[in-house]
């Protein structure tokens, strides 16, 4: 190999060790962008399981905002039939919170909280905690109410009612920085809650906003008229069932056989507690007025079947009877029919027989 020769074949390695070099980077680079385009779009945490618990060892341990009914950080929902006093035990809670002061024999603690009261106007908020001598219930300072302003245009081309509402209570969120906020109630968040996607999102911001800020949420739901005769089940929340899969806790106030003035307070989910006050052992309340406050008074603990009606076995008979006759006059199958009732086919077409020898024997005495 001359001279020459030798010259260029160092040039051209030097040229390719380069190129390699370019190329190397390149693809580095775009190896690197690639990974800060996937952490930019991750939205999960991964570590060890045993650094988990170590982390949740440094965060503080909840506290009680209805005894372990309800807890700071939770998101929850307390419902009931029209008229039973959700508001007037919603109000109970921002009140005895608003003080760190016992509640239905329950702890508390005391917190700042709004209460964001989409039910009562300001006279009949007035009136409900005004005695008869004209003295008012005064309330603590760390208990702010919020209404809706009636002076305010309530209708917008770019933001549905629904959404003003969310984006006003995240502004009084920002404004008095509270540790707990109750609504009352949920359709003025979402006026088709009943359907699962709705529910979803609205459950997405609910949370979103519990989390970022370490709130704790009670929402207030009213449901239909339910039969009396039945124990109160998490299916009785019906159009905002849905968003109850997404909630930490779920109570509710049931009306009461023993009298007008009697409710009781029920636990029907709970996940991070046991369920302390349940069928068996329900808060059993007076609703009463005392010094100007509307409030339910502890009565003690008992259980659900004593504020239920009873039913005999022959009136049960004759219920099922006629609601088969209602669903077959439809044009259901019978295993439809036994679908909505709870019963099996068989015990269906059994019951068909009774009604259709019942009324082979009514066409016979005419």
């Amino acid at each position: 190999m001359n001279l020459f020769d030798f010259h260029n074949t160092l040039f051209m390695e030097e040229n390719q060790f380069k190129i390699a070099e370019i190329f190397e980077e390149r693809f580095n680079k775009s190896v690197s962008k690639e990974n800060d385009k996937r952490e930019e779009m991750n939205i999960l945490m991964g570590n060890l399981a045993n650094n988990w618990i170590k982390m949740g060892k440094e965060i503080p341990n909840p506290l009680p905002l209805m005894g372990s009914i309800w807890r700071s950080g939770e998101v929850g929902i307390l419902f009931s039939n029209t008229g039973k006093g959700k508001s007037i035990l919603g109000v109970q809670i921002a009140d005895a919170v608003s003080e760190g002061k016992e509640l239905l024999n329950l702890q508390t603690s005391e917190q700042r909280i709004i209460y964001f009261d989409f039910e009562l106007s300001t006279k009949a908020f007035q009136m409900r905690y005004t005695g008869e001598t004209g003295a008012s219930h005064h309330f603590n300072e760390k208990f702010i109410r919020v209404e809706i302003d009636r002076n305010k245009q309530l209708a917008r081309e770019d933001l549905s009612f629904e959404e003003l509402v969310i984006h006003s209570i995240k502004h009084h969120v920002e404004k008095y920085n509270p540790e707990s906020i109750i609504i009352d109630n949920i359709s003025y968040l979402a006026a088709t809650n009943e359907k699962s996607q709705q529910a979803l999102a609205l459950m997405k911001l609910i949370l979103d906003l519990s989390r970022k800020r370490n709130l704790s949420i009670l929402l207030i739901a009213h449901t239909p008229k339910r039969d009396v005769f039945k124990p109160i089940q998490l299916e009785d929340l019906a159009g905002s069932k849905a968003l109850s899969n997404f909630t930490d806790i779920v109570f509710c106030i049931g009306e009461s056989i023993q009298g007008s003035d009697i409710r009781y307070i029920k636990q029907l989910k709970n996940r991070n507690h046991r369920v302390d006050y349940h069928e068996n052992n329900v808060i059993e309340c007076q609703l009463i007025k005392e010094n100007s406050f509307l409030h339910f008074k502890f009565m003690g603990f008992g259980k659900e079947s004593q504020h239920l009606k009873s039913v005999s076995n022959t009136d049960e008979k004759e219920n099922l009877l006629e609601k088969i006759t209602h669903l077959k006059e439809k044009n259901l199958s019978n295993v439809k029919i036994a679908s909505q009732l709870g019963v099996s086919e068989a015990t269906i077409r059994r019951k068909l027989k009774i009604i259709d020898s019942s009324q082979n024997t009514d066409d016979d005495e005419r």
